[in-house]
């Protein structure tokens, strides 16, 4: 599973963290977090939410995927679940003619590879001070 975007440390155990109009959510698809407070997210059945104040969180960062390709760094754009592969975006102008990658955008590049061939890193940046 590749992990991109904000997460939390509550009662111990990680959660997606949301926020909307100044007011911070936990978000998860595991029905048995009702039990904790959770609640189903109006049009959406399969996500519960709940609201969480930022003194309650253990821990709140930011999780960054990458992935280094003969030696350069590659940011983690996304998945295309209908055909299994990953697309990989490089700023980094000496990639061109090294690794098999296409213009993309203004002086950025892309090369889309099979999900199975492609080893995920991650960085994490605290968030909210923490």
């Amino acid at each position: 599973m590749i992990r991109k975007g904000r997460f939390a440390m509550w009662n111990g155990k990680e959660y997606a963290l949301v926020s909307y109009q100044r007011q911070y959510y936990l978000q998860t698809e595991e029905v048995c977090e009702e039990r904790n407070g959770f609640e189903r997210m109006s049009g959406k059945e399969h996500v519960l939410i709940r609201s969480v104040s930022l003194k309650e969180l253990q821990e709140a960062y930011e999780i960054v995927p990458y992935t280094m390709l003969e030696g350069y760094r590659f940011a983690v754009e996304g998945i295309n679940q209908s055909n299994g592969k990953v697309a990989l975006v490089t700023n980094n102008p000496f990639v061109k003619g090294k690794v098999d990658v296409q213009p993309y955008g203004s002086l950025e590049y892309i090369i889309e590879l099979p999900v199975d061939q492609v080893d995920f890193l991650e960085e994490r940046f605290p968030l909210y001070g923490m």
